[in-house]
């Protein structure tokens, strides 16, 4: 609790007043982009409205292999592209077997195939093989639309994707297009629109342009060499980001308009695409851009999509499915199926594939590893997941929001790459998908609230220059290297604290504006944080690259470049030279730069770490001392704010006083618990919650989730009534505490009770 000089009862009543007047001024929600109009909501058909295990046809058949897929439960399919495939829309309806239409737009225009390597690997800007401006490319997509949509839109399928694994270059590899000639003309109206006059334009570039026409794209080998080092300060990453930027824009106007016309084609069936990306400058995976253009994506989950996905449709319910590449192990698979269900997504899209086939296996059958699965896969696409994903229901978050912000991650990817100097163009989509910090500092914040017991929404810089942080309630904001910030987004930061919320903060919080242009007088909310910096001392260990992409092959830890770097109880110290001021408080300072810095301001309060927790990604820290030492950190600071755990979980019976020393029952590591409200009902979900890495070509490590089963109790911090076990249908005592025997940790358990 914050303690004021007023009566308690005095400080809620003002607290309430002052959130309620700010709300009222913040005027409408931005939505996640303001750029790209939303397309409209297409609701899951009535077929949908379960988890459904689509296969894709790999080395089987379903028109000839259907009595093995009954055998193991699977009821769903793909068609691909669609045009000539009348048969199989035929058999779908005999069968009544849902299906997903893939490469509806067909292939080789979004997913670039044989050209690609045109524009790879280049330190210039090049011609997109397909321009995404040009009519042409517009009517030759919506010409494959047409002839695919016209024959699947007759049988019962579930949505449209027009491509797999679609791109503005390769998957997130470097790939500096669009350079041609309609690409280049929208993107001076982009920067008009964008600045309004060439003055504002100059300043941010540093140029000296008499108007927007001299503009011109350039590849980030331009600015590389005067961005391998601090001060922050100095820095003008404006000419290379605005392109990036206006490129996600162009790849999401085409998505949107390429939606709307999949729309006009069959209103009923919701339209997006297959083998969505982590978010990073290149490929066009901005999510707040993106989520408005589409109406379904399956993403790889890397980077935290599906949380992103989670929350920034979290209102509509627009469906997300998850790529399921089996691990060879029953339970492992069991794990993924169930823990992607509890966290919102509508189904999986099935790989069959693992050293063959899943079909015809050795002995001609299933394979034995789908084989003992039969009953989960038939478990979790019966009526049991609709209670989840029902589009009544909603995800029911602790009143925490973590910031979304896509100019940190184009900024964070230009320190990323100082290692990697002139060969930057060869940075693979796959090795940024192991070494970008934006994306792994994400996760590490994700899992860290996870397992402090709290679950929150991701929400866009736009939303937070809009008011969303006071009309959505939220009492804590998490700064997760937020390096680039607008002067709109800071004053929201603003209006958050002065109202009683709570920002917390890791490092670099917006020492660029939104255009990549350092500040020279500090960070956008230095004064809010009471902190000064002096850029002079460095970061880290001396360099501005946290995860050394050149040593991609070797294990997580070994890759953080810490040598040398100040520590604070084992904790990575990021600012050499920030000091407290301005009103701030530090905890502590480390060879004079203050970590854990605290001001009050307002109704509300600011907490700057200094601190980076990148390491906890890694699962062996996460479990050791050093995630101990950030859980304690993070239960405290949010703590303080009011945020505190509705439920945990413990081994055998419910927590006791200390006995002889120790607790009679202890926290089951890595059980996350999981929301989802309808009214005064919620579905609470416990599932196991590994860091885990999903890739383009399988499922990643999945570790801790296929132990001895476990009895358990799930201690309420408020007692709850009328609880359902609904995997069992049992109605269980109500309580604080709710026991359940022998949970399998590879499954989940499903409660229905009520609560406030």
């Amino acid at each position: 609790m914050i303690v004021y000089h007023r009566s308690r009862r005095t400080a809620r009543f003002a607290r309430a007043f002052v959130w309620a007047l700010a709300a009222c001024l913040a005027g409408p929600i931005a939505r996640a982009s303001a750029e790209t109009p939303p397309v409209p909501y297409v609701r899951p058909k009535p077929i949908w409205d379960r988890f459904t295990i689509l296969v894709w046809q790999y080395k089987t058949d379903v028109r000839k292999d259907l009595p093995l897929y009954k055998q193991v439960n699977l009821r769903g399919f793909h068609i691909d592209r669609g045009a000539g495939k009348e048969d199989r829309v035929k058999f779908a309806v005999e069968n009544k077997l849902p299906y997903y239409n893939d490469h509806a737009a067909s292939k080789g225009i979004l997913h670039l195939t044989g050209s690609r390597n045109r524009i790879l690997r280049k330190k210039t800007v090049v011609a997109r093989p397909y321009c995404l401006v040009d009519p042409k490319t517009i009517d030759l997509l919506k010409g494959h639309l047409r002839r695919n949509i016209s024959v699947t839109r007759n049988g019962p399928v579930l949505a449209y994707a027009f491509d797999d694994e679609v791109s503005l270059g390769s998957f997130n590899s470097p790939a500096e297009v669009d350079g041609s000639r309609l690409s280049v003309a929208d993107y001076r109206k982009w920067l008009r629109r964008t600045y309004g006059n060439i003055l504002k334009l100059n300043d941010s570039w540093g140029t000296n342009y008499a108007g927007f026409d001299e503009a011109e794209p350039v590849s980030f080998e331009s600015v590389r060499r005067k961005h391998t080092a601090g001060p922050f300060a100095r820095w003008r990453l404006a000419r290379w980001m605005d392109w990036r930027s206006y490129m996600d824009t162009q790849f999401a106007d085409c998505l949107a308009k390429l939606t709307r016309y999949a729309n006009s084609l069959d209103a009923t069936t919701p339209a997006g695409f297959v083998g969505g990306q982590q978010p990073a400058p290149y490929g066009g995976y901005d999510y707040a851009k993106i989520c408005p253009a589409v109406q379904w994506i399956e993403s790889y989950d890397i980077g935290g999509s599906c949380e992103i996905l989670r929350s920034l449709w979290r209102a509509q319910r627009k469906p997300y499915v998850q790529t399921w590449f089996s691990t060879g192990s029953a339970r492992r698979d069991a794990w993924f199926l169930w823990y992607y269900l509890l966290h919102g997504n509508r189904g999986v899209i099935a790989w069959p594939d693992r050293g063959g086939s899943w079909f015809h296996h050795a002995d001609g059958k299933i394979a034995p590893f789908i084989r003992d699965n039969a009953e989960t896969l038939g478990e979790v696409q019966s009526k049991l997941s609709s209670v989840v994903l029902d589009p009544q229901t909603t995800f029911d978050a602790d009143p925490v929001a973590v910031y979304y912000s896509h100019p940190s991650v184009q900024a964070t990817w230009a320190m990323d790459v100082v290692t990697h100097k002139g060969t930057w163009p060869n940075r693979s989509s796959s090795l940024d998908n192991k070494c970008q910090s934006a994306g792994k500092n994400r996760v590490a914040w994700f899992k860290l609230l996870e397992d402090c017991g709290l679950q929150y929404n991701v929400v866009t810089g736009e939303q937070v220059a809009g008011g969303e942080l006071i009309a959505g309630k939220y009492k804590v904001l998490i700064c997760n290297r937020v390096a680039a910030m607008s002067d709109a987004e800071a004053a929201g930061v603003r209006k958050f604290v002065a109202a009683g919320g709570t920002v917390v903060a890791d490092h670099l919080t917006g020492v660029l504006d939104e255009h990549g242009v350092g500040r020279p007088k500090g960070g956008a909310l230095d004064e809010l944080f009471g902190i000064r910096r002096d850029e002079s001392k460095g970061y880290l260990g001396g360099g501005i690259t946290e995860i050394d992409g050149e040593r991609y092959s070797k294990p997580f830890l070994e890759r953080l470049r810490y040598d040398g770097a100040l520590r604070h109880k084992g904790l990575v110290v990021y600012e050499r030279g920030t000091t407290a001021g301005r009103g701030g408080e530090a905890e502590a300072t480390v060879d004079g730069a203050a970590v854990i810095v605290r001001k009050l301001t307002g109704l509300g309060r600011a907490v700057y770490l200094n601190l980076t927790p990148m390491a906890y990604y890694d699962m062996d820290y996460r479990l050791g001392t050093g995630g101990h030492a950030w859980r304690s950190l993070v239960r405290h600071t949010l703590g303080v704010a009011g945020v505190g755990p509705r439920a945990q979980v413990y081994r055998g019976g419910p927590p006791a006083p200390v006995v002889e020393g120790r607790p009679r029952s202890r926290t089951v590591p890595l059980a996350e618990i999981l929301y989802w409200r309808r009214g005064d009902r919620v579905v609470v979900g416990v599932v196991k919650n590994p860091t885990r890495q999903g890739s383009i070509t399988g499922v990643g490590k999945v570790h801790g989730v296929t132990g001895a089963p476990v009895d358990v109790t799930i201690h309420f911090r408020k007692p709850v009534t009328n609880v359902i076990n609904l995997r069992t249908r049992q109605k269980l005592p109500a309580g604080q505490d709710i026991q359940i025997k022998q949970w399998k940790p590879w499954e989940a358990i499903l409660l229905e009770v009520t609560m406030p």
